[in-house]
């Protein structure tokens, strides 16, 4: 409707870019000597508590009265959208994201006026989350309250005899969670994961959550005044902002900030969880409530069924040594030590018993359980590869056969799945030999005077050829050797490292190309002086090469798996982009394993 035939007021006041309604209706009482706002409304025939509710026709009957342009002030006076629901700008936005029975005013606004219908108040500032006059950076304060509703918008009545204390600037670097506030209200919300987050949850979650970043979990919510909340907002915003998965990460962030204790998530998130914990009336907080929610359960040892914001959990996804053992009904020092071996957990500082650097995925947990079923001592894995007990000791010190629990004292015991992996590395070795000097391993170890388990790391460091009857069935004692080949290894084999030709054949690359990788350190290498000659001489450290071999290919090995020649395979590489490595001249191409399987 127009107001046409409506004229301003002789007597009027200057309206501020952003005031409500209800803040030019006091000010024009005041200035035209109407003791209440109320008073003044009725006198016009504008409904007091349409106007607080920035009804459009009352909006439009004020705004006629003042001379001012009608959607302006429409636009910056909350309106009732719909039941609990008010219009700012180009949002609309839950009532609980407004402060309107407690109104907040800018101190230096207060003082600048020559008169007290000359301050005015925002619509802006009826919003919770809005601490700061956009005009001044100083933090607003609370105004005083009135005793009945038809004076709660009375602003310049509120403020009749009200000395403002001296105002306080905030930081600009604090700002920036409320700069993104007003943008919205002027701009209406983007596509970000926040964005579409209703306007009172993203306020309310950055605030909340940012609480718990800046003070820390046993932070009152009470007691925050106005700076601590800004600085809150925005440290909140600076995670929510990048997405849920930066949500995630500094959840976990703090989890992984303290030592895995018998504290629990309410421990380490106190207020930010015990303020999401009352949003359980506003489903619009779901989104919040259902990521926090998930993330405890397969972070923090829940058990099956526990309820955790309203829901119960699905099942166990970690555990502590507390709760596995009590799941499982396992020893304790037993698990302890093998999360201990995994580096799942590591001796307290006092040497008595074992802390978890991380709550442990169930299905380890699950894994352990049914490995405890399977172990076998030393006497049993020594029958499992057909040696002696003394023997188990000889293989199990230089680690060649992996002992279950890493532990010095701990009473050696062993998984057949770690026995398998140390006698299929010899079943690896076993191929046709026309040698007449085959010999046993332990016989042979005998023959060149050097203990048996030193002979077998000899054997499996230098790939060496082996011989046996069933090689799916060998045993330790079943595997033959040809003495020669031994001898001659031994010869020029220094613990640890393997002579230049001898890494090349087992690569199957040629000699320069195996120097040019040391000389990139590509492979590791260690001067050692020969025993025969006394020469210096530079030696490929064995767990180097292994480590290359799993992560790169030549040429002529890649051409062999895709039954080309290696020039055609070379070309057909380098147009896909594949680059080799940086080596001299005359040297094997290599292309790393990733860049072309």
């Amino acid at each position: 409707m127009m107001f046409s035939t409506v004229k301003p007021l002789p007597l009027n006041v200057k309206y501020h870019h952003g005031e409500s309604a209800t803040s030019l209706a006091s000010r024009l009482a005041r200035r035209n000597g109407v003791s209440s706002m109320a008073m003044f409304l009725s006198d016009f025939g504008i409904d007091y508590l349409n106007l607080t509710n920035g009804d459009q026709e009352d909006c439009a009957r004020l705004a006629a009265l003042a001379g001012v342009e009608q959607a302006e002030l429409h636009r910056n006076t909350p309106a009732l959208a719909s039941p609990g629901w008010f219009r700012l700008g180009q949002e609309e936005i839950k009532f609980t994201a407004f402060s309107r029975t407690a109104l907040k005013g800018c101190p230096q606004c207060l003082q600048d006026a020559s008169n007290q219908s000359d301050a005015g108040h925002f619509g802006l500032w009826q919003l919770t989350s809005i601490r700061t006059c956009g005009l001044h950076g100083c933090y607003l304060v609370p105004l005083p309250t009135s005793s009945g509703t038809r004076e709660r918008f009375d602003v310049t009545r509120l403020t009749s005899g009200f000395s403002p204390p001296e105002p306080q600037i905030a930081n600009d670097q604090d700002l920036l969670f409320e700069h993104y506030l007003r943008n919205r209200i002027e701009k209406g919300p983007g596509n970000t994961w926040l964005d579409r987050l209703p306007f009172h949850v993203a306020a309310q979650t950055c605030e909340g959550f940012g609480l718990l970043l800046t003070l820390g979990p046993k932070a009152r919510r009470e007691t925050a005044t106005p700076a601590q909340w800004a600085a809150a907002g925005t440290a909140g915003f600076s995670v929510l902002r990048r997405g849920p998965d930066a949500f995630r990460q500094k959840l976990k962030d703090i989890q992984q900030a303290h030592p895995v204790d018998n504290t629990l998530y309410r421990t380490r998130y106190r207020v930010f969880f015990e303020w999401l914990r009352h949003r359980d009336d506003d489903p619009q907080f779901n989104v919040i409530r259902d990521l926090v929610r998930e993330f405890i359960f397969r972070n923090f040892p829940i058990s099956e069924g526990s309820i955790v914001l309203g829901q119960p959990c699905p099942e166990q996804y970690v555990h502590s040594l507390s709760t596995a053992r009590s799941r499982y009904g396992m020893s304790g020092w037993k698990l302890a030590r093998r999360l201990a071996s995994m580096g799942l957990a590591e001796r307290k500082a006092a040497g008595q018993g074992f802390v978890l650097t991380g709550y442990v995925p169930t299905a380890i947990i699950n894994d352990i359980a049914t490995d405890f079923d399977a172990l076998l001592n030393a006497t049993d894995a020594g029958k499992y590869l057909g040696v002696e007990r003394f023997m188990m000791t000889k293989l199990t010190k230089p680690g060649l056969v992996e002992k279950y629990f890493d532990e010095k004292n701990a009473s050696p015991m062993y998984h057949p799945r770690d026995l398998d992996e140390f006698i299929g590395k010899l079943r690896a070795r076993v191929e046709r030999s026309e040698a007449e000097d085959l010999l046993d391993i332990a016989t042979a170890s005998h023959r060149v005077r050097i203990p048996t388990e030193r002979v077998v790391e000899i054997i499996l460091r230098n790939r060496l050829p082996l011989c046996a009857p069933d090689p799916a069935t060998a045993r330790l004692p079943d595997f033959l050797l040809s003495l020669s080949l031994l001898r001659e290894v031994i010869a020029t084999d220094h613990q640890g490292t393997i002579r230049p030709t001898r890494a090349a054949q087992i690569l199957g690359i040629n000699i320069r190309t195996i120097r040019s990788l040391m000389d990139t350190d590509v492979l590791k290498s260690c001067n050692i002086e020969e025993m025969k000659s006394g020469r210096m001489r530079r030696y490929v450290c064995a767990k180097s090469m292994e480590q290359f071999a799993k992560g790169h290919i030549s040429v002529v090995e890649l051409a062999a798996q895709n039954r080309r020649l290696p020039g055609v395979e070379a070309v057909i590489q380098l147009d896909r982009g594949a680059k080799p490595l940086p080596l001299g001249p005359r040297a094997n191409m290599i292309f790393r394993r990733s860049d072309v399987l």
